[in-house]
């Protein structure tokens, strides 16, 4: 996974002019931006940013990183993330919807309880994320890999999925499984996925 094509040196940005513009090269580096609106950021560094239970519309981030931002709590709708590398993020709570991730990394991401609606995936790693009871509903996920990631107690009946690799998840407890149709999951890892197999099909398993 390609890392973010920053520029050599990016001006110092202020987070209260990205509203309704386009924003390029820019260190955003631990602003806080709980309100975003219309804006469009390219080749900028917005690391350990702040945004807790904030409201961010058609956000557009492509070419950015966000490693060890504060999302959590933040409902993000409409817009894009492109391109950008999520390192030690704090998703918890997080509601996104009808967002497109386009050749993104998130590593190490903090994202319990998130909601994912509407949501595209495409050509993204997801690794040693914590995506326990977290809900996906009209989710699609293509070319992706989900890697040492949590997803127990997840709801999964809204995914599709399209060339997606599992591998070592911990996937007890997951609801929907049928969402994840289509995908290829490592041996160890299905064996997780018998109980709710079972459930789903009627299947008491035991005497």
């Amino acid at each position: 996974m390609p890392e973010p094509a920053l520029p050599p040196h990016l001006e110092p940005g202020d987070a209260a002019a990205l509203d309704d513009a386009t924003t390029v090269g820019v260190d955003l580096t631990g602003a806080v931006l709980p309100a975003v609106r219309e804006a469009q950021v390219e080749g900028s560094d917005l690391g350990r940013v702040r945004a807790v239970g904030g409201a961010w519309e058609r956000v557009t981030l492509a070419d950015c990183r966000l490693d060890g931002a504060d999302l959590a709590n933040v409902v993000w709708r409409g817009g894009s993330l492109l391109r950008c590398s999520l390192r030690e993020v704090r998703m918890t709570g997080a509601l996104l919807t009808e967002v497109r991730l386009r050749s993104v990394l998130l590593q190490g991401v903090q994202a319990t309880l998130s909601t994912w609606h509407g949501v595209q995936l495409r050509g993204a790693v997801l690794r040693g994320c914590d995506l326990s009871e977290a809900t996906f509903t009209d989710t699609v996920l293509e070319e992706v890999l989900l890697e040492d990631c949590v997803l127990t107690g997840a709801q999964l009946s809204g995914l599709r999925c399209r060339d997606v690799r599992l591998r070592g998840c911990r996937l007890d407890g997951v609801g929907g499984v049928a969402g994840l149709r289509g995908a290829r999951i490592a041996e160890e890892d299905a064996l997780a996925l018998l109980p709710a197999l079972a459930r789903e099909l009627g299947i008491t398993i035991g005497g």
